[in-house]
């Protein structure tokens, strides 16, 4: 796969498909193999699709620091002008939403659209608690009660499940409990994700980067582009979609019914059916044309 040599990370991408530009951000613990067969594939009849792998992730490169989201957002940037794309939409997941309002914000003329799909905003939800749902998955419930943490005081649950999945993961233990979906799947792939992980845990400040505050209420509310917001019922993030819809009351919201965080996995033909009228995919531009 292709990549490009951007200061001090190289960041590792590949496209498919002609049309209009499209760019995917996955979220942490991912990679752009997240976005690929349910979202990619389809959607590259119509579009130019791009994907790529955050720094600290899939196979790019893992610097010591530098994981504040604004701060990937200039990766974004320095992708983009790399491979000429001068405006394009955008769609992310989770923390990738996160990087992806942080570019919109810096340079809203280089967005056409922008979908945002079950992002903790930092700025409007500062902390995540195991009771912003009231829904425990069967893995979590097993989490929960044997890993040891205090889950009621937890500031940030969202983070700390992925930290002990991925190292069950690469000790061998874990819980037998499984949900619809869980981060880094199942067989070799599973273990190389849950391995870097870890890696990215125990060697960058990446965990301390990606929980400050970035873009804040009234920089959302002033975003000139057209918006899809897309939450799930039983998220741990709701708190974020809420505050969104008091800042941006007039704003296109989906709501997946008993939909947790990773439903772009779960529910994709749900989101799909969203984003197909979003896009305009009958009004794209046709094959052999780069927006």
């Amino acid at each position: 796969m292709p990549d490009a040599k951007l200061n001090d990370v190289t960041i590792a991408y590949q496209q498919m498909g002609e049309g209009p530009d499209l760019v995917f951000v996955h979220g942490l613990a991912a990679s752009r193999a997240f976005w690929f067969l349910q979202y990619a594939l389809p959607l590259s009849k119509h579009f130019r699709i791009t994907l790529f792998d955050l720094r600290g992730h899939g196979y790019s490169s893992m610097p010591a620091s530098g994981y504040e989201a604004v701060l990937v957002a200039e990766d974004l940037a320095g992708l983009l002008d790399h491979l000429g794309i001068a405006a394009c939409t955008l769609i992310g997941h989770s923390y990738g939403g996160g990087v992806a309002l942080e570019f919109a914000g810096l340079y809203p003329q280089r967005v056409a659209q922008l979908v945002v799909l079950d992002t903790k905003i930092n700025a409007l939800q500062p902390a995540q608690r195991l009771s912003d749902s009231p829904h425990l998955s069967p893995f979590e419930i097993e989490v929960s009660r044997t890993s040891g943490h205090d889950w009621e005081q937890e500031p940030q649950v969202g983070l700390l499940f992925l930290e002990v999945l991925a190292r069950w993961k690469t000790s061998g233990g874990g819980s037998e409990a499984k949900d619809v979906f869980t981060p880094f799947g199942e067989g070799r792939g599973a273990q190389r994700t849950a391995k870097q992980f870890v890696e990215l845990l125990d060697n960058t400040t990446a965990m301390q980067e990606v929980v400050l505050p970035g873009i804040d209420g009234p920089a959302i509310a002033a975003l000139p582009m057209r918006c899809l917001w897309v939450y799930g019922d039983w998220s741990r993030s709701m708190p974020s979609c809420r505050a969104l819809q008091a800042l941006r009351p007039e704003g296109e919201f989906r709501i997946v019914p008993e939909g947790g965080h990773f439903f772009p996995i779960s529910n994709a033909a749900r989101v799909m059916d969203w984003l197909r009228p979003f896009l305009e995919i009958e009004a794209a531009s046709p094959p052999g044309t780069n927006g």
